[in-house]
């Protein structure tokens, strides 16, 4: 592939240099007090500064590494296509777009998070063969996201395994992974037969089927658990706000029956309610709702921000008799995609201890609905008439300009931490539209995914599903530097010769052994290879050396187009060796290390797998 390699001499400067930053990379991207954006810019500079001021030049004088090349790696179309799908993402999370999905799961599943694991895990192994395991997991990432959000569970566990699942199913048929047609057209370019759509999927179902099994045992003792620190700030049993609402003309609710669950969102429960005179406590028996009736709900911030966009018509009361304006237009300005909801907290010596929310009146004063109160972690029965005290946290809905004049506000705090974009109505749909729309774009052929996807971001910041500030924090800068610092990298590798010396030495100190030694070491070195390479380059640059081999052992060239095929597929120690891996690496809340935690104990599972089965299987 690279002609000029074959210039340069085994000690160049510039092969010992890469391997010496290669070494730098891995330790700096594997210890987690340095942050990964520090070790990918100094790698950035290191790779910049030493192609720059010392130049590799072939034989002809010709400069086979410049800046251009080394910063191509920043507008790779994977990178850019994971980028843009985070933002997808974060819009169909923002405005509750699964909502309908989750349902069905969990209607078929009993509400079982176990169930509702195995099934989003057991369609991806079943669909990864047949349809590229990308678009597979750009699908289930939100629909994952939103199951363990629901069952308070940690991502970390199961967005790595979602990516390993997929690349171990995509090693069984020939469209299940690029790498896979890489390889079958490389092999057609050397003269020989392509592989077959099934040819290998036996060995590839027991690589497969053993993957699955580690990946069982070694998840819960190796994935640590984390979520976001926003998440664990404000969800949890010990952050329960209350609120009250009144009933108006809301079809959802008027007749049906009063119980825990009134408004089927997980977080809310109702607690108390109020007719007129009447206190109706548990048991409720079979009593209705009626239009009038007060609700007392205890919620999550989560909850009551869902209450606000799923029930239109019922009132908070917290901040009087009716937190809505009477007015159409000002109370649709409560309901516009403009909304946010934020915490707040009452400071010491606020002018605001000592007075009920009634006379506060945040919406006249400042612009904010209260939707619910935390005091001092106690619950009280009813809101109305109860003073502020020092420290009682406030959840609160208004706009941009609201919340920033809560900020001028020398008696309150407002904790950025809990800021939430409040999605408007029909946005769900438009999110989900969009989505759909970008995987079917995909799937099909008819745009590439990284096409599709920034396709998909525009039409959700033109119809207002998300907004130019909700995009741009939705991206994840650690990724973007550190794929693209790694790009550069492997490109370095490559047009230095250091990937072809370094496999080059291993095949010719293992030379004299027999076909089933140089098969086991074809698919480690391959298996190594593709974790600081790309998986596509690999296969690319190993599939002719290891035709090769086997027309110098005069032995059959399947075997060896499978050892690069299942080795180049084994990108599970870095989240830079495929696309899925930096596609979870954001919603997991992973590190370069919990990669090399998991993945690197399961390539050697494989790679034990792969020495004992292939020779048995083909007869060496």
């Amino acid at each position: 592939m690279y002609p000029e390699m074959s210039s340069l001499s085994a000690g160049s400067f510039h092969i010992w240099m890469t391997y010496a930053l290669v070494i730098v990379a891995i330790l700096g991207f594997a210890i987690d007090r340095i942050k990964a954006e520090i070790t990918a810019l100094v790698l950035l500079v290191a790779l910049l500064l030493l192609f720059e001021l010392i130049p590799l030049k072939s034989r002809d004088g010709k400069v086979l590494l410049d800046t251009k090349d080394l910063l191509a790696g920043f507008a790779n179309p994977a990178l850019i296509s994971v980028l843009a799908l985070l933002v997808l993402g974060n819009g169909l999370w923002r405005t509750g777009a699964l909502d309908w999905a989750i349902k069905q799961l969990f209607q078929r599943t009993g509400r079982s998070y176990k169930s509702a694991i195995f099934i989003c895990f057991f369609v991806v192994f079943i669909a990864s063969p047949f349809v590229n395991n990308t678009p597979v997991v750009v699908i289930f990432i939100p629909i994952l996201e939103t199951v363990v959000q629901r069952f308070s569970h940690s991502p970390s566990r199961v967005m790595m395994p979602l990516s390993f699942i997929a690349i171990l199913a995509g090693m069984t048929t020939l469209v299940g992974s690029s790498t896979n047609l890489l390889v079958s057209g490389t092999m057609v370019e050397l003269g020989l037969k392509p592989l077959e759509f099934f040819g290998f999927f036996v060995p590839g179902l027991v690589l497969a089927g053993v993957g699955l099994m580690y990946l069982l045992i070694a998840t819960p003792l190796l994935l640590p658990r984390r979520s976001s620190p926003v998440r664990r700030f404000i969800s949890g049993n010990h952050r329960r706000f209350i609120t009250q609402f009144t009933v108006g003309n809301e079809a959802k609710l008027i007749g049906a029956r009063i119980c825990f669950n009134l408004l089927r969102i997980r977080g809310a429960r109702l607690i108390l309610v109020l007719r007129g005179e009447q206190r109706l406590i548990p048991p409720y028996q079979a009593l209705a709702i009626c239009e009038g009736d007060i609700l007392i709900v205890m919620g999550t911030h989560d909850a009551l921000a869902e209450a606000q966009t799923k029930f239109p018509k019922l009132m908070f009361t917290t901040s009087g008799k009716e937190a809505l304006p009477s007015s159409k237009l000002e109370s649709r300005a409560f309901l516009s995609n403009n909304q946010i909801v934020v915490e707040i907290m009452i400071a010491p010596g606020s002018q605001l201890i000592g007075l009920s929310l009634e006379e506060a009146n945040f919406r006249s004063r400042y612009g904010c609905l209260v939707l619910g109160v935390e005091q001092h972690s106690r619950i009280a029965r009813v809101l109305t008439g109860r003073t502020l005290l020092e420290g009682d946290v406030l959840v609160l809905q208004g706009d941009h300009e609201s919340v920033e004049r809560l900020r001028q506000h020398s008696g309150v705090v407002v904790l950025d931490g809990t800021a939430r974009p409040l999605p408007g109505i029909g946005a769900a749909k438009m999110a989900g539209v969009i989505f759909v729309g970008v995987v079917l774009l995909s799937v099909s052929g008819i745009l590439p995914i990284a096409a599709a996807s920034i396709l998909g971001v525009a039409l959700m910041l033109l119809t207002g599903v998300l907004t130019l500030n909700q995009a741009v924090h939705a991206l994840d800068r650690q990724i973007y530097l550190m794929v693209g610092a790694s790009l550069a990298l492997g490109m370095a590798m490559l047009k230095s010769g250091a990937a072809v010396y370094l496999a080059d030495g291993v095949i010719g100190l293992i030379g004299d052994a027999g076909p089933a030694v140089i098969l086991s070491m074809l698919f480690l070195l391959v298996a190594l290879l593709t974790n600081v390479l790309s998986n596509n380059a690999t296969a690319i640059l190993l599939t002719p050396l290891s035709m090769g081999l086997a027309s110098g052992l005069h032995t059959d060239p399947l075997p060896f187009a499978l050892a690069v095929l299942f080795g180049a597929n084994c990108s599970f120690a870095t989240p830079i060796g495929y696309q899925t891996n930096l596609l979870v690496m954001g919603p997991g809340y992973y590190r370069f290390s919990d990669f090399v935690r998991l993945g690197l104990p399961l390539i050697a599972v494989l790679w034990a797998t792969f020495s004992l089965f292939m020779p048995w299987y083909y007869g060496f």
